[in-house]
């Protein structure tokens, strides 16, 4: 049974990785496009799935550099983001 866990929570937090750099990079073209209240809710989601997700180091940094590109984009206010 907790080999069974194991493997599901190993698939969930990959699923999570691939959401969290798909709604990083959907807030990107949004905030491209002038939508930023848009944008700005995709980064704040990724950002709360990225806080649950258990990646790995390597995989953490690479959704972090996308946020912070994805946050100089958005231009959210430090407020919402800290």
């Amino acid at each position: 049974m907790h080999a069974a866990y194991a493997r599901l929570r190993a698939k969930t937090d990959h699923d999570l990785s691939i959401l969290v750099a798909k709604q990083l990079r959907r807030s990107r073209n949004l905030a491209h496009r002038g939508a930023y209240r848009d944008a700005a809710r995709n980064f704040l989601s990724a950002r709360a799935l990225l806080q649950v997700a258990n990646v790995s180091d390597a995989e953490r940094a690479r959704l972090e550099a996308l946020m912070s590109e994805a946050r100089r984009v958005v231009e959210l206010p430090i407020g919402a983001v800290a």
